[in-house]
């Protein structure tokens, strides 16, 4: 896995979304229910940044700025409205002392 970026927990304290840059996937990071969880920040619909969205569902989601689409934060699963874009890419992230690390997964290996 291929370090993506860090994040200060205090950061991400009170619900608050922080993005990294991670060029061409940009990414959000939050807490849900006190874990951390990152997926790619850029709408899948019309690439909207998501970090610039508002918490929702119990704070397990995130509302796209520009056309409401709601993603759940752990998964990048689309929840609604249902079938009209794809799911979010979604990023390995784990606390590492009193900062969220996030790593991507994804990263192609040449051999």
């Amino acid at each position: 896995m291929k370090l993506v970026g860090r994040v200060p927990r205090a950061e991400l304290d009170g619900g608050h979304l922080v993005r990294i840059d991670y060029p061409p996937y940009d990414v959000v990071v939050a807490l849900v229910d006190g874990e951390p969880c990152a997926i790619e920040d850029a709408c899948n619909h019309a690439g909207a940044s998501l970090a610039e969205g508002e918490r929702a569902r119990e704070d397990s989601c995130v509302v796209c700025p520009m056309h409401a689409y709601v993603f759940d934060l752990r998964s990048g699963k689309l929840v609604m409205p249902l079938g009209l874009c794809d799911d979010q890419r979604r990023f390995h992230a784990v606390f590492e002392g009193d900062a969220v690390v996030v790593y991507d997964p994804f990263v192609l290996r040449i051999l």
